[in-house]
């Protein structure tokens, strides 16, 4: 099936991760041995989406469109895995336009699903609107002089796959952009800093821990 050799493998011990939740791309796997986790957060914060055994295969979507992982992947036992890189991949989907149009759409599908679910584990609404500020600038933004730029995302797009109120949106916003954290045009957000954000996360996560 495969002319050039699109294949090679990895070994991985308990414990070990593969790839990190924001990590780019470019080959999927094909677990031949072993169990791999896929999850996203860290310590108690961890949400496990799928645990992946022999015969199972991951990291396509990234290898199709180009974009960061959408979760970590970390082997729970000893895992063999065989390699497949994303030049042979895509040219065996691009032999049928049809084929490839229909992956590429169910990949932006999928996507936008998997961004939902991670989003409502987040039980605060405030703190899920941030993290998705976040998250899209790290992944997304473009550098400025004044911060991060975020184009054509608008209070609709994140109230839809944050599943927060749209004025429940505007609010949380306005109160970031009140305190100089982010500031908000038309269809455009700017993170003045992503770190002073980052810290701002733990701010909220500190204040709800220890409020009588």
């Amino acid at each position: 099936m495969w002319e050039k050799k699109p294949r090679f493998e990895r070994q991985l011990m308990p414990g070990e991760v593969l790839f990190h939740e924001g990590d780019t791309g470019e080959v999927m796997y094909f677990i031949r041995k072993g169990k791999i986790k896929i999850s996203a957060g860290e310590e108690d914060q961890e949400k496990v989406f799928a645990v992946l055994k022999e015969g199972d295969f991951f990291g396509e979507m990234a290898v199709i469109d180009g974009s960061p992982r959408s979760a970590s992947a970390t082997a729970i036992e000893e895992t063999d895995l065989i390699i497949i890189d994303k030049e042979s991949f895509v040219s065996k989907i691009n032999e049928n336009p049809l084929v490839a149009y229909v992956i590429e759409t169910l990949t932006k599908r999928i996507r936008t699903l998997d961004e939902q679910l991670k989003y409502l584990t987040i039980k605060s609404d405030e703190e899920r609107i941030i993290h998705f500020v976040l998250a899209r600038a790290k992944q997304q933004g473009t550098p400025m002089d004044e911060g991060v730029s975020l184009d054509q995302i608008s209070t609709e797009t994140i109230s839809h796959i944050t599943g927060v109120d749209i004025k429940k949106v505007e609010e949380y916003l306005k109160r970031l952009e009140d305190v100089e954290l982010i500031k908000v045009g038309e269809d455009e957000i700017t993170v003045r800093s992503i770190p002073d954000l980052d810290e701002y996360i733990r701010y909220l996560k500190l204040r709800d821990k220890f409020k009588a």
